[in-house]
This record gives structure tokens, C-alpha cells and sequence, in this order.
């Protein structure tokens, strides 16, 4: 009897320990599901609120006299000279700064030039520009640069706006002339990273009237208005510019109206290929119409999630008959397009969901200029010649490992 009591009480010990471990269980369970609810709520609510505020304008121009750099050091070395030689004002604007020499070559010579009495403006995303230290915001501000971040997050919707970024990359001299493209401030866009080698990115210099509406982009995104100087003469050369300032989901609507009136073929240069559904749909279908589709995008890896994600997609894209190149001579970051040879288009958007959907971009298109468009489709020819042509094949070698991290983060396309 005094054993049967005894069995009873051990049973009754372990059942009330299973179930406070199963209370816990169901408490973590709850408590994950809430999280999940809570960050589904933010993001959802948060793109809805972005999407009824977004300023997407496309404004075309007649005139402008437009160049290209296709490296980083011919841009930076560009870049440097047209600041030293400024006579009023620098407008500068990056998503991303590595506080490494290059960076700090810039930052001294933008405190030089406040101190010699021109307008200094300096421009940075909040999230990108985290690596720029507190010190040296302080020297900047000391010199009289005025230094501000774009984009904080803050409440409602923290977590989109955690997302919400600035992507634009803007220099403004004097008001006179603009460079716009996807390079940063870093020793990896100079070719000077090992692992990545040659660094492939791509900026066009404009000069005429478009560079009036980068000067409003500007002080938009600046936060408050300032002078703007009189109108010069454009310059003729009979390009005509189109600036496509997007947010939300402006980006993946204008380029949806390219790939849908493509009538020969569409080439696309991007470092990251995570497209939405539709922009997906759109490409697949354009290819099985008889549009020659193709894409470039680096065989480096610089983001790995985002990599494999990339390739991911590009197999799907491949089975439609869309031409894949993986580019060989280093890492290609450029962000281009060209199409029918009627017109080209240079900016700061990515082929993923982050600039389709949410990011801040500025893209320029330019139409009527044959030789600007000869230039740069000599220079998608010349990277495709360093490329080698992707097959399904080819893709599904992948180690395992990165085929499963394609997949598992597939569902995330919009945010990566």
C-alpha cells in the first residue's frame, strides 16, 4: 500500500513538472505567434502608409550633355577635381560610406572647401552611413559641413521604416552639373578589395537643365528648401533626359511599362536578382514573345543570402529562356538597362524587391543620343565578353548548402 501511495505521488510529481513545462511551451508558442502578428501588423501598415505618401515622378528634359564612368577610379578621380574646383556649393549624397581612406580623403577635402567658404552639404542614409564615427560627424559639422542622415527610422512602423532606405547616390556641383549612378564611398568601388578585384559600377555626369531637377531632388530629400540659382543655358547635344524618382512601388511600375514595350530585346545590369512576382512574370513573358532578355550579374559573392537568393531566381528566369551572364573580371555592381537601341537608363536601383518596393531610387534615362548609347552598349558587350553564359545546369551545381539558402530565403525576395 505504502509503495502504491508512493508510485502515485512520483506520477502526480512528473505530470504537474510535464505540464508546467508544457505551459511554458504554449507561453513561447503564444508568445512567437504575437511577435510574428506584431511585425506582420508594422511592415503591412508600414507599406500602405508609404505607398499613399511616395513621391514617384518621372520629368523629362530636352537638352543635356551627358558622360559616362564605367570605374571607380575614373569617377572618383572626376568626383575630387569637380569639388576642388566648385565656386559656390557641393550637394553630395551616398547611401554608403566605409570609413577607410578613400572616405577619409573625402571628408577632408569637403572640410577643406567649408572652410574656404563653399556651401557644403553632405547627405547620408541613416543605415548606410552608420560606419562614418561619431568624431568624425563632429570635425565635418566643426568645419562647417552640414552633415545630415536621411530616412531615420522612427515610430509607427519602426520596422519598415528600418527598411525604408535612401538609395540615391547624388553629387551636385555648383548647381551645374550632377553625377548620379550606383557607386559609393568605399576602397572596394576603387578596385582596391582583393576579394572582389575589379569593381564594375556605372555613373553618368549630366549638365544642362535636368540638373535643376536633381537641385529640387536634393533639397526634398535634404529636408529644407534652399537658393537655387538661376537657370544657365543647357547644353546641346540633343539628348533627351528623363529623371524617374521613385519610392515604394514606383520603381517596379515604370520598369514593368519598359519590359512590356520591349519589342527586340532588353538587357538588364544588376548586382542582386530578387524580383518581385510581376516584374518576374513580365521578364518570362517577354522572352517567350521572342524579346531577347538578358541579365548580368556577378558570380562574386558579396551578400551570401542575397547571392543565392539571386541565383535562385536566375534558374527560374533561365527556364523561360531569359539569357543569364556571370560576369568573371571582378564584381559587377552596375545598375543599367538597354533597350531596342532607343534608349538606355543609369541609376541606383537593383533588380530586387528592396528597390522595386520600398527603397528610395533615382534612375535617368536617356533617349536621342546615339552615341551615348553606343558607349554604353559597347560596354555591356565588352562584360559579356568577360562573362560566361549561365545554364540551368550550371546553376544547380551550387554546393548544397547554398541551393537551401536560395530557397529558405526565397519568401523574403521583398525585403533582400
Amino acid at each position: 500500500m505504502i509503495h502504491d501511495i508512493g508510485y502515485i505521488c512520483k506520477a502526480y510529481y512528473y505530470l504537474r513538472k510535464g505540464g508546467q513545462y508544457m505551459y511554458i511551451f504554449f507561453l513561447l508558442l503564444a508568445l512567437l505567434f504575437l511577435i510574428i502578428v506584431l511585425v506582420w501588423v508594422d511592415l503591412s501598415l508600414g507599406r500602405k502608409y508609404s505607398k499613399r505618401n511616395a513621391v514617384n515622378q518621372l520629368v523629362g528634359h530636352k537638352h543635356a550633355f551627358v558622360s559616362k564612368f564605367d570605374d571607380g577610379v575614373n569617377f572618383y578621380d572626376a568626383l575630387i577635381r569637380d569639388i576642388k574646383a566648385a565656386q559656390m556649393s557641393v550637394d553630395i549624397q551616398f547611401f554608403l560610406v566605409k570609413w577607410d581612406k578613400p572616405t577619409q580623403q573625402l571628408t577632408e577635402l569637403l572640410q577643406k572647401r567649408a572652410q574656404e567658404g563653399i556651401k557644403i552639404r553632405f547627405l547620408l542614409d541613416r543605415i548606410g552611413g552608420y560606419r562614418l564615427p561619431r568624431k568624425e560627424r563632429k570635425r565635418l559639422r566643426q568645419s562647417g559641413v552640414m552633415l545630415r542622415f536621411a530616412n531615420i527610422p522612427r515610430f509607427p512602423y519602426f520596422l519598415y521604416n528600418l527598411n525604408f532606405r535612401n538609395h540615391r547616390k547624388v553629387t551636385i556641383i555648383d548647381q551645374r552639373s550632377v553625377y548620379i549612378g550606383g557607386f559609393n564611398i568605399g576602397k572596394e568601388y576603387l578596385s582596391k578589395e582583393p576579394r572582389f578585384g575589379f569593381w564594375r559600377d556605372c555613373v553618368v555626369k549630366l549638365e544642362g537643365e535636368a540638373v535643376y531637377t536633381f537641385v529640387q531632388l536634393f533639397a526634398s530629400d535634404w529636408g529644407d528648401p534652399f537658393h537655387v540659382l538661376p537657370k544657365q543655358s543647357p547644353a546641346l547635344d540633343g539628348a533627351q533626359i528623363e529623371v524617374v524618382i521613385t519610392e515604394s512601388a514606383g520603381y517596379e511600375d515604370w520598369l514593368l511599362h519598359q519590359i512590356h514595350h520591349a519589342r527586340e530585346y532588353l538587357y538588364i545590369g544588376t548586382p542582386y536578382c530578387a524580383p518581385t512576382r510581376r516584374v518576374e512574370a513580365a521578364l518570362k513573358r517577354a522572352s517567350e514573345r521572342g524579346v531577347d532578355v538578358r541579365l548580368m550579374l556577378p558570380s562574386k559573392v558579396d551578400h551570401y543570402v542575397v547571392n543565392q537568393v539571386s541565383f535562385h531566381f536566375a534558374r527560374r528566369l533561365l527556364q523561360h529562356g531569359v539569357r543569364i551572364n556571370l560576369y568573371q573580371n571582378g564584381f559587377y555592381h552596375a545598375k543599367i538597362l538597354l533597350s531596342d537601341g532607343l534608349w538606355c537608363a543609369v541609376g541606383s536601383a537593383n533588380l530586387d524587391g528592396r528597390s522595386l518596393l520600398i527603397n528610395k531610387e533615382l534612375t535617368v534615362t536617356i533617349r536621342e543620343n546615339d552615341l551615348f548609347y553606343a558607349q554604353l552598349l559597347a560596354l555591356w558587350k565588352k562584360d559579356e565578353q568577360s562573362s560566361i553564359a549561365a545554364s540551368v545546369k550550371t546553376i544547380q551545381k551550387r554546393p548544397w548548402i547554398a541551393k537551401v539558402t536560395g530557397i529558405l530565403f526565397r519568401p523574403l525576395r521583398n525585403y533582400l
